[in-house]
């Protein structure tokens, strides 16, 4: 197929380039010309497309996404759940295995009880897993993805395959052994992610982090790509930690959804943007976020780590001892520094709002809060051992497949971080399952950074560099710029319109303002219509050798 552009605004992703009236050709997989297409390169083309001025980019780069498992599965228009979502907001590359908690690697006898810890955020891929190796878990994904999909290497499926899920510092013998794990996966990995709040990284220490990058420097350049330790009270000391490891292992360093959570933490903003800026002066560095001021996790990340210790099954059990809940309830209530407690910095259960459940079991309370768990259970008092019995039960039920929202941010703290020139644009999308309440961010990340930026005077040359050719050569993708021979993954969007319209409440309406998306030249949305191929264009994302 060769489809003809016209009239186009065209924003070539470079960050320097002044957008300006042209036409695009794209002959298969490319981009055969751009700017004033000759006479006879129009004529021959297969279709037409008028523009009338609306803006023409790259596709748009998700840094952080949790789509590659659940997200495979068919949703209602026929195409993939994660894809489905990422269209529709621009998106044509995510990248997954965040949080340091990527598919693979994973020891077989291990496989049912990760796929089990990986449902809530991941979502399941209604199978048993089939792989065991990165490699493998490509295999089975080829041909599952409209759009192109990377891996970061995960801390926590390193650590689980090599020490299962053990509350302890890793012995000498355990770090080598993860170091080799670390060497054999790196060349097919885009860098290493953790997630120092999940179990088994929370157990970990800066020097498992620091030994781990560096193997993984060993054998390419690659960056570490953190959810810190804390996003609250203790972020100036988390933040420091991690970079501390980015510089020492000689590597790079990728704030991951940038936040300060807690409304009696905004007055660190400026500390922690020093900190990020002192970084960049000793590694290459990038920031992301999603431009919103709630997060969303899983609802046992509400549970202290420790309590988290094991195999799922024992995880629930543990859940449903008297003593251990009285232990949780006051570990919670008392403890603001050791790990990042949701509850405390989202308000109490007020301020934690339910996105998925099991289907059928908690369906009624999607949308609502936990203290609405509590208060249909009799309890007003929200801070009482009580209240959050009636939480825990609403868990056990739900055998912990819970995924929460968690109101923790203000306005202008979020929008200091999006004013910084290095901050990339993610989702950070979950994958919940038929009929749930998702955080917003999952459709409407990008289009929201678009009216952001728009509303805010920065320029579309410079947020459209950030959403595609800045974080695909800090991952040392192929460059996305719009040129002759580049891949042709675009999208096609009104910029004096574009806007998120969901939100909490109705988190799955589609954004306004993205026409167009194509993916290897494919048209795959027109217009809020999906286009479904007999073969899914998406591929797997490699990064570049060290140069």
């Amino acid at each position: 197929m060769r489809q003809l552009i016209r009239n186009a605004l065209i924003v070539t992703g470079d960050g320097e380039t002044e957008p300006h009236s042209g036409d695009l050709l794209i002959d298969g997989e490319a981009i055969a010309a751009l700017g004033d297409v000759p006479p006879s390169d129009r004529a021959g083309a297969d279709s037409v497309i008028d523009a009338q001025g609306l803006a023409l980019a790259p596709g748009f780069t998700d840094m952080h996404n949790h789509g590659a498992l659940g997200g495979t599965r068919i949703g209602a228009q026929g195409i993939p759940v994660a894809c489905e979502n990422a269209l529709l907001g621009g998106v044509t590359r995510r990248i997954c295995g965040v949080d340091g908690l990527s598919p693979a690697p994973v020891a077989p006898e291990q496989r049912a009880d990760y796929a089990e810890t990986l449902r809530s955020l991941d979502g399941d891929i209604g199978e048993p897993w089939p792989w065991s190796g990165v490699e493998e878990f490509y295999r089975w994904h080829r041909g599952r993805s409209l759009t192109d999909m990377g891996l970061y290497l995960g801390h926590s499926a390193v650590r689980r395959q090599v020490m299962g899920n053990e509350p302890r510092s890793a012995r000498d013998s355990e770090l080598t052994e993860m170091e080799a794990v670390v060497r054999s996966e790196a060349p097919h990995t885009l860098g290493l992610s953790t997630g120092l709040i999940y179990n088994p990284a929370v157990f970990s220490d800066q020097h498992e982090l620091t030994v781990l990058l560096r193997a993984f420097n060993s054998v390419k350049a690659g960056a570490l790509f953190p959810h810190i330790r804390s996003e609250s009270d203790n972020v100036l000391t988390a933040l420091e930690e991690v970079v501390a490891v980015a510089v020492d292992a000689g590597g790079a360093y990728c704030n991951e959804h940038t936040k300060i959570a807690g409304s009696h933490n905004f007055d660190k903003l400026p500390r922690v943007e020093a900190l990020l800026d002192s970084a960049a002066d000793s590694v290459p560095t990038l920031t992301n976020m999603y431009p919103y001021t709630a997060g969303s996790t899983t609802a046992d990340g509400m549970i202290p780590p420790r309590f988290r210790t094991g195999s799922r099954a024992a995880f629930l059990a543990r859940m449903n001892d008297s003593a251990t809940r009285r232990a949780i309830w006051e570990w919670i209530r008392g403890d603001r520094t050791s790990w990042d407690n949701f509850a405390a910095f989202s308000g109490g259960l007020e301020g934690i709002q339910i996105a998925g459940v099991k289907e059928g079991v908690g369906d009624a309370f999607l949308g609502q809060r936990l203290a609405d768990v509590a208060r249909a259970a009799g309890h007003e008092d929200l801070d009482s051992l009580a209240a959050y019995e009636a939480v825990f039960d609403f868990l056990v039920a739900n055998e912990l497949d819970v995924t929460i929202i968690t109101h923790y941010g203000n306005e202008p703290a979020m929008e200091a971080f999006f004013r910084r020139p290095n901050m990339a644009i993610c989702t950070d999308g979950l994958m919940p399952g038929p009929g749930q309440k998702p955080h917003p961010r999952t459709i409407g990340a990008f289009p929201k950074a678009l009216r952001m930026a728009r509303e805010m005077g920065i320029p579309l040359k410079t947020i459209v560099h950030r959403m595609t050719a800045m974080p695909c050569a800090f991952l040392r993708l192929p460059s996305p710029v719009l040129r002759p021979g580049a891949d042709a993954s675009l999208v096609l969007f009104d910029w004096p319109r574009v806007r998120e319209r969901n939100d909490y409440e109705n988190p799955t309406v589609p954004p306004e303002g993205i026409e167009r998306v194509w993916v290897h030249g494919s048209l795959l949305l027109e217009r809020g219509t999906f286009h479904v191929p007999a073969a899914f264009p998406g591929r797997i994302l490699r990064s570049q050798p060290s140069p």
